[in-house]
Parts: C-alpha cells; sequence; structure tokens
C-alpha cells in the first residue's frame, strides 16, 4: 500500500530521487493508498501531475482544483496540497518531483536568481491547473510524459535529457506565470504548518480548539479561520484524520487489540473509533487488518 509518511509539520520525509540527481516520477493509483487517497503533505521538490485515468481532486491552500483524464496541475515548493479520487477509486496520476537546484545550477549562478529564486516562496508560483486543451499547457504536460518515458527506461545519457526538458518545461511555466498571474498568495502558510506540528505532537492527548490557539499565538476563530483558509478543512477534522493515520499504522505493524489501538492513536473510546473508521475507509479496522493480512 501506498503511504506518504510525514513529519511533525507534515513535510514528507522520503527523499524524491538523490542528492545528485533530485528528480523522481510515481504512478499513483488511488486506490492503492493507505486510505485512498494522497494525503496532506508538503516537500522542497516542485510538483507536477498528469492525470493518467479517471479524475482527481488536488487540493492547496483552501481550494479544490477537479482534474481531468489527460489535464494536470502544478504544485510549487513546499506547499501543503493533497489529492483525492473524484468517483473512481481507481484514478490515477504521474507525479514528476524535482528539486529547484536542478535548475538553479549553483549558488549564485543566473539561473538561480534570475530563473528559480523570483518563482519559489511568498509571491511566487504556488499552484496552477493545466489544460490539454491549452496548446501552450499541452506542451508541459506531454514532457511528463516524454520525462516519466526516460526515467522508466534508464537510456544512456538519460540524466542529462532529463535535465534538459526539465529546464525547457520549468521555462513554460514561468513564462505561464509571467503572462496571466492569476496564483493567490497564500497568507497563514506558516501559521497552518505551525497547528500541524502541533496536532501531530499531541494526538494522543486530549486536544482543544483553545490549547491550539495558545500554542500558536492567536485565538481560536483566527486559528480555525486560516487552518481553513489554507487546508479548506477544520482543524478538528483533520486531526480526526491524522489519528485514522496513526491507528492504520499500528493495524498494519503491531498486533495490538482494537481499543488498545483507539487509545494510542489519541480516540475517546473504541466504538468512536470504529465508527470513525469505517466511515472513512468503509470497512472496521478489524476487516482492513485482515485484509492486509490476505
Amino acid at each position: 500500500m501506498i503511504s506518504i509518511n510525514v513529519c511533525d509539520d507534515q513535510r514528507e520525509i522520503k527523499r524524491h530521487g538523490t542528492y545528485a540527481f533530485p528528480v523522481a516520477v510515481y504512478h499513483y493509483v488511488m486506490s492503492e493508498c493507505a486510505r485512498g487517497f494522497i494525503d496532506w503533505h508538503w516537500h522542497a521538490e516542485l510538483q507536477l501531475n498528469l492525470v493518467t485515468r479517471g479524475c482527481i481532486s488536488f487540493y492547496t491552500h483552501g481550494k479544490q482544483y477537479t482534474v481531468r483524464e489527460g489535464d494536470g496541475f502544478f504544485v510549487g515548493s513546499s506547499r501543503l496540497h493533497m489529492a483525492k479520487p473524484e468517483g473512481d477509486p481507481d484514478s490515477a496520476y504521474l507525479c514528476l518531483d524535482f528539486h529547484p537546484r536542478l535548475i538553479g545550477s549553483f549558488p549564485g549562478s543566473i539561473y538561480e536568481y534570475k530563473f528559480m529564486q523570483p518563482f519559489l516562496g511568498k509571491g511566487g508560483m504556488d499552484h496552477m491547473a493545466l489544460k490539454r486543451e491549452r496548446p501552450e499547457q499541452a506542451l508541459v504536460l506531454s514532457q511528463i510524459k516524454g520525462i516519466s518515458s526516460l526515467m522508466k527506461e534508464k537510456e544512456f545519457g538519460y540524466e542529462l535529457e532529463v535535465q534538459s526538458r526539465i529546464i525547457r518545461l520549468w521555462l513554460s511555466l514561468i513564462s505561464l506565470f509571467g503572462a496571466k498571474n492569476t496564483l493567490d498568495a497564500a497568507p497563514g502558510h506558516d501559521t497552518t504548518q505551525e497547528i500541524i506540528r502541533y496536532l501531530h505532537q499531541h494526538y494522543q492527548e486530549p486536544v482543544s480548539l483553545e490549547n491550539v490557539g495558545r500554542a500558536v499565538g492567536f485565538s481560536t476563530s483566527e486559528c480555525c479561520r486560516i487552518f481553513k483558509r489554507v487546508t479548506g478543512d477544520t482543524i478538528l477534522n483533520y486531526l480526526r484524520s491524522y489519528r485514522l493515520t496513526k491507528s492504520i499504522e499500528l493495524l498494519q505493524e503491531t498486533d495490538l487489540s482494537i481499543s488498545q489501538i483507539a487509545y494510542e492513536s489519541g480516540f475517546n473510546g473504541a466504538s468512536y473509533y470504529i465508527e470513525s473508521f469505517k466511515k472513512e475507509l468503509g470497512k472496521t479496522p478489524l476487516q482492513y487488518r485482515r485484509r492486509q493480512a490476505n
């Protein structure tokens, strides 16, 4: 099963590619994910997605973008995002991750300060839907396919060809951004990460919105407003979802009873845990464990 492992602030732990060649391509089939979708996470790498089957909704900064087969979605560096299938649980997409230094080359280079840094961080490229019917965007989408094939075949010199294509792809993207800046700034991103870090550190304990507010230095209402704007979800819904994720790890990796797992995951009783689990995954924790064992 596919699972995204994250730190306390929701940063993905996995390195995409290697330090020497920071590029990776994945093909995610939503039904093969632990909970049927890719949960909230962020990483330093830039990400380009191409839907290969069905329909995928990408969520970032309080907005939902429904992307159909053949279309794509760009996510900037260090941006919180998630992906869920729409309709078909076997909906799938290609995911291309690459680190900015692949284009920036070396510190102080013209590539870094002219073509990379202005498009990172606040005010930079945040996210962008890509439509195949628009020729300039179709070019980007075709490059994702081509890079995926190169990474799979690994013929001699493919690393140079991959870098070359990513550079051309990036030039197309920043040209689109410069020509029509329709992207939103994301105020509250840092505060949201602080909230997530607090929830990850205290998910096994009773968590109140008042405690969250005190931890990040905002009122309860302001915390809820910021978190909702950035993630599109409520703090308590996110906490419940994270507790379910931690419980799945225990179901897969331990022989603890369902009651023990409920307690270890921060749920107030086994009944509520089982009810929440079944509502989210369509089966009870015990049914899930038995299916994983087969």
